[in-house]
């Protein structure tokens, strides 16, 4: 029987692709099994990002040859990495048979063989480009099942043209094969139209998780782009709250020597507030440096007389940034539901602190 072709390094690579996808793009797998555990597959998926192939395999447990674009292979490192997985180059230009005959000898070993039927990645304006029919040659020919999968997230993460990719969720759906029935397989080399309609049934299982997301991401985006919404009082109100708080149960002097020079960063976040609505400034970065503001409020606030060395501070204070910064991008809809209660104990640490010295 076949075995699968896999570097001796595949296990630590893997590891750390997943640990860095998780991490980067909060990587989502569904459907994995719907992959055969042994045997030949063809796994035929939308290609937004150059990463396609590292995101198809970080969800699963064998290793897949892709057909690969020839440049990347005269890239040292890259070249050889590609070559040790056993990637079959093309050239997109004037693709010959024997990139073809080596895909058909990958499946017919029983391994699984990845193809992108764009044959290049997606353009930004559509949601795949046309696709090309040699992933169901290779269905007709090997009868090996082809088992489409959508990429979800790789258009806002890497859009042709960026240099760099950006962080952002990625999810990964392998959909239940598709298998050609041997009586089609018969038929094919007479009435071609087979093929089309292999593409056809591709292309509408691809799309039935990948245009619901595709509009989701227009939503975000115009939502991005409108203008800011006035400050929640529970929310970005919570700094001044307090500030309010400290005035009125704190004795005078006392107040002017622990809480009186905290007006001077709460104003600084006030105007920062309001030169934001009186912009109109718009962007993910603006409403998410809102989000960090009070959070940047309460640190400065705990911090002072607190007697800690600023630099061990900091250092103190970045895990619980990172943390929160992932929460708050991956995970919004529960930092929503817990924003509010955790300010106000944040803060009420502050203002009891003042108390105390009194």
């Amino acid at each position: 029987m076949a075995t699968d072709r896999v570097p001796f390094y595949h296990g630590f690579l893997h590891f750390c692709a997943r640990w860095l996808f998780t991490v980067y793009h909060d990587i989502r797998v569904e459907g994995a099994k719907h992959v055969p555990a042994s045997g030949p597959a063809i796994i035929a998926a939308n290609h937004p990002t150059y990463l396609d192939p590292a995101f198809l395999m970080v969800g699963l447990s064998r290793p897949v040859r892709f057909m690969a674009w020839e440049k990347p292979f005269r890239i040292p490192l890259l070249g050889l990495l590609m070559r040790s997985y056993g990637a079959i180059p093309l050239n997109k230009k004037k693709p010959g048979r024997a990139s073809f005959e080596a895909a058909v000898k990958v499946l017919r070993q029983g391994e699984i063989f990845g193809i992108f039927p764009e044959g290049g990645r997606t353009k930004t304006l559509a949601p795949m480009n046309p696709l090309k029919s040699g992933v169901a040659r290779l269905a007709m020919i090997t009868g090996a099942p082809i088992v489409p999968a959508t990429v979800i997230g790789g258009l806002r993460v890497w859009r042709r043209g960026e240099l760099f990719w950006k962080p952002g969720p990625i999810t990964i759906v392998f959909h239940p094969p598709m298998r050609v029935q041997a009586a089609s397989r018969l038929l094919w080399r007479r009435d071609k139209s087979l093929e089309r309609r292999v593409i056809e049934q591709l292309i509408e299982t691809i799309h039935r998780r990948l245009l619901p997301s595709l509009r989701r991401d227009r939503r975000l985006e115009r939502l991005m782009k409108a203008p800011p919404q006035p400050p929640s009082l529970f929310v970005e109100g919570i700094p001044f709250i307090f500030l309010l708080l400290s005035f009125l149960l704190a004795p005078r002097g006392l107040w002017e020597a622990r809480a009186g020079p905290a007006v001077h960063w709460i104003s600084g976040y006030g105007l920062a507030l309001v030169a934001e609505l009186a912009l109109e400034a718009r962007g993910f970065w603006v409403k998410w440096l809102r989000q960090l503001l009070p959070w940047i409020m309460l640190s400065t606030l705990l911090h002072r007389k607190s007697g800690i060395p600023l630099g061990v501070w900091i250092a103190a204070c970045l895990p619980a940034a990172a943390v929160l910064l992932w929460v708050q991008y991956f995970r919004f809809p529960i930092y929503r539901r817990v924003r509010t209660p955790l300010l106000v104990a944040g803060f009420g640490l502050w203002l009891l602190k003042i108390l105390r010295a009194g």
